[in-house]
């Protein structure tokens, strides 16, 4: 009958293994480390050069609006603007109305506005009615106006008195495509003048 020690050592296979275990737990967590360093070194230098990015002109020596385009070219920012929804077909034009109502997820489609763009004049309200039965909300983006949390039957409206565009969406759904725009103009002009948003 052999008898075993409680306090005998572990044989020269069991320490060989344990101390390679280690040493290679430990280079694990060493070039982890590296890695990560490196990861969050790289991503703050790409942070950072995104918000210099975003401090810079557009090289043309123009102002551009605040919506990042030429005065020219609000028209394809409110195209780019409204090309993930699914009623976009185009700019509905309002200027004769001192009130236009834009209808809020419709029974048609509960995650649109329709219509998706107007045109209107200063001085011209905007009346947003929830129409369906989905939770919705009225948010511009840049914080001209925010019709507060989502609901469901509510309206909300605002009154634009100066020319510019501005875009906006609903807050829980503006990842499907729920945005809207709103072109304020000036009579006799066909261009929008100024943003009434910015990023």
């Amino acid at each position: 009958m052999t008898s075993k020690h409680l306090n005998s050592t572990p044989d020269r296979g069991s320490s060989i293994t344990a101390s390679r275990s280690s040493e290679k737990h430990e280079r694990r967590n060493c070039i982890t480390g590296i890695d990560r360093r490196s990861f969050l070194q790289a991503a703050g230098g790409l942070a950072a050069t995104g918000l210099l990015a975003g401090c810079t002109d557009n090289g043309s020596g123009e102002n551009p609006d605040q919506n990042g385009g030429d005065d020219e070219n609000s028209q394809q920012s409110v195209e780019e603007w409204l090309s993930g929804t699914n009623n976009f077909n185009g700019i509905t034009d309002k200027t004769g109305d001192s009130t236009v109502t834009v209808e809020v997820g419709p029974d048609s489609d509960e995650m649109v506005f329709e219509p998706a763009a107007i045109r209107i004049r200063p001085g011209t309200t905007v009346n947003w009615e929830w129409i369906g039965s989905g939770s919705h909300n009225v948010v511009a983006k840049g914080g001209l106006f925010n019709s507060g949390d989502p609901e469901e039957q509510a309206s909300f409206e605002y009154t634009f008195d100066a020319a510019g565009t501005t875009l906006y969406y609903c807050d829980p759904h503006r990842a499907a495509g729920m945005k809207g725009a709103v072109i304020v103009e000036e009579s006799g002009n066909s261009e929008s003048t100024t943003s009434n948003w910015s990023e």
